[in-house]
């Protein structure tokens, strides 16, 4: 078994990174609503929802795709994958850096929150990322972090869908998720009210995270069989389900989340398309931002929401009324600055290099 080094990075997967990361930023500095309100044009404050309720889907499918595709080495080696090194990468690519936005985020609680002591309970579901899984601690401490409990239970269960891929074939992996999820949504579906955990169990939502592998592998085994009718049939389905649960009344909140996941797969994969186009045009300034950013889009997501309210508190305690304004934009624009020194130095220690694996021969 040789190593070899796997070739750049795909900067349309940058680019979507920072798309959905900007989309959560932007919605938590309410600037559509600010924007709104200085303008006078009410309708930009429904540009908001986008980090609201579109955002984190999207960093769902990227998330499937991204896993799956970096195991794509050793399906075409005929191997199993390696657990122990697999989740070993997983937990360095996750964990520390979500320790700093903890340990942050607790910190900037104390400094502007009076009175403010976090339970030992609170801060040991934290410390484990079990948030996600708790209905009292969901968003206690740093109101994006549930998000990471429903990742990491991703990872923790990719492997069935990567044993189902190699023992059998692609179209039984995803079927069984399938399967998995639509069992989940019935048995919450009987459940009436659901709390925020029952909503966002990882079973509920492991099917439309698995159609991101599920792309991975046809673009990178089968790229043609994408070209196929019923393919478009389905987005057409998923296109028009989309739209209906999003402007129709009586939406139901789990469905409702699979097709946020489920609307992004067109996007995505037209954005890929274009990846030769980006690394044509790879030295422009938007292009550099963007993949920047996306390159730091874990630390900027991660961080954003306690250094938004660090800025406001700064702004609004110690400047005077004539430079608040100003002091927001310069927050605003620092944040993501701080993001890429998370990155340069909480995540991009702890990566390891990507290989590529060959068949024994």
């Amino acid at each position: 078994m040789v190593g070899k080094e796997i070739p750049q990075k795909i900067i349309g997967i940058d680019i979507l990174r920072a798309i959905a990361a900007l989309g959560v930023f932007y919605y938590h500095n309410h600037l559509g609503t600010v924007i709104a309100k200085f303008t006078g044009a009410s309708f930009i404050g429904s540009t908001d929802d986008f980090g609201a309720t579109y955002a984190v889907p999207l960093f769902f499918l990227i998330s499937g795709y991204c896993i799956h595709a970096s195991n794509i080495k050793y399906i075409k080696a005929y191997t199993r994958l390696p657990l122990k090194e697999y989740y070993i990468r997983r937990f360095l690519r996750i964990y520390p850096p979500y320790l700093v936005a903890l340990v942050v985020a607790v910190g900037v609680n104390y400094l502007i929150l009076r009175n403010y002591k976090p339970s030992a309970a609170d801060l040991g579901i934290h410390l484990f990322a079990f948030q996600g899984f708790s209905a009292p601690y969901f968003n206690t401490i740093n109101v994006v972090l549930w998000t990471i409990s429903i990742e990491l239970a991703f990872y923790a269960i990719y492997p069935i869908f990567y044993y189902i891929r190699f023992k059998y074939n692609l179209n039984y992996a995803l079927a069984f998720t399938l399967l998995v999820s639509c069992v989940s949504i019935v048995w919450f579906g009987f459940h009436g009210a659901l709390s925020l955990p029952q909503r966002f169990c990882v079973f509920n939502l492991w099917f439309a995270w698995c159609c991101g592998a599920f792309l991975a592998d046809k673009k990178a085994l089968s790229p043609d069989d994408l070209k196929q009718p019923q393919y478009k049939i389905f987005y057409i389905f998923i296109f028009a389900a989309f739209i209906y649960l999003n402007f129709f009344p009586d939406k139901s909140g789990i469905i409702f989340d699979q097709f946020n996941i489920l609307f992004w797969t067109a996007p995505m994969m037209f954005i890929l398309s274009k990846e030769n186009w980006f690394r044509q045009h790879q030295h422009s300034w938007f292009i550099r931002m963007m993949a920047a950013i996306g390159l730091s889009s874990y630390s900027l997501y991660l961080l954003h929401s306690p250094l938004i309210n660090l800025k406001n508190y700064l702004v609004h305690q110690y400047f005077p009324a004539a430079f608040q304004l100003p002091g927001e934009i310069a927050g605003i624009a620092f944040i993501p600055v701080v993001a890429w020194y998370s990155f340069r130095f909480f995540e991009k220690p702890f990566i390891p290099r990507k290989r590529t694996i060959e068949p024994t021969t």
